[in-house]
């Protein structure tokens, strides 16, 4: 999947996702879409250059894009339980449809 699909399809699951449970205002969609643009670029243009692309480096990463985002979301908001569950549960969204998405189109990049 090229940087800027993965990217694209993070922000379009995540945005969302938040607006439904409150984050829905513009300001609140700037802020999301910024800060998951940023650590999605930051991650995988690391995994592409930098890291090796291995299951143990791909979870570290997640996570420390899950803890940058909830620090950002934080600063931008108050800090809370629920707004930490929530990025979590974004980012489990996101990866999981990322991940199903790629093991579907696969296939049709194969020669």
């Amino acid at each position: 999947m090229s940087l800027f699909a993965a990217c694209l399809l993070t922000v379009l699951i995540e945005c969302p996702f938040l607006a439904l449970f409150g984050y829905r205002s513009r300001y609140d969609l700037t802020v999301t879409a910024a800060a998951n643009v940023l650590t999605n670029l930051t991650l995988n243009l690391a995994l592409r250059f930098l890291l090796p692309y291995t299951l143990h480096v791909v979870i570290l990463g997640e996570l420390s894009v899950t803890a940058a985002e909830y620090g950002i979301y934080a600063a931008a908001h108050r800090p809370s339980k629920r707004l930490l569950a929530l990025t979590v549960a974004a980012n489990l969204l996101s990866v999981s449809l990322g991940t199903g998405l790629m093991m579907l189109a696969a296939p049709l990049f194969r020669s």
